[in-house]
């Protein structure tokens, strides 16, 4: 029950992980903190400009991989419960089936006596 708790908290609306927001925030806010301190050289501001937008994009194909790869591994996960629980359900069935058998022979020798 814990667990269920605990993997909710760490979900937002999009599925992105808090975490991974939070990195590359950090990584975006620190390019933007160096490129401060040489934004008075107009060649500088191209630079800074240039760089921050390939992180982000890097860091926005990074998310969106990451989650595709997410989403791929939880429909494998959900075939394979599926597959199990049908397993289950057989073996249920042949269980009460040999069940059902057993019953009607011991009863079958209980009348015969």
């Amino acid at each position: 029950m814990n667990d269920r708790k605990m993997s909710k908290q760490g979900e937002v609306k999009g599925g992105i992980n808090p975490v991974v927001v939070a990195v590359a925030g950090a990584v975006v806010g620190a390019g933007i903190a160096v490129a401060g301190v040489v934004l008075s050289d107009e060649k500088n501001r191209e630079k800074i400009a240039h760089t921050v937008t390939t992180v982000k994009d890097d860091v926005t194909h990074f998310v969106t991989k990451t989650q595709q790869q997410i989403e791929a591994e939880k429909k494998m996960l959900e075939k394979r419960i599926l597959a199990d629980k049908l397993k289950v359900t057989k073996v249920v069935a042949s269980a009460k089936n040999s069940l059902d058998k057993t019953t009607k022979e011991v009863n079958n020798a209980v009348k015969s006596l």
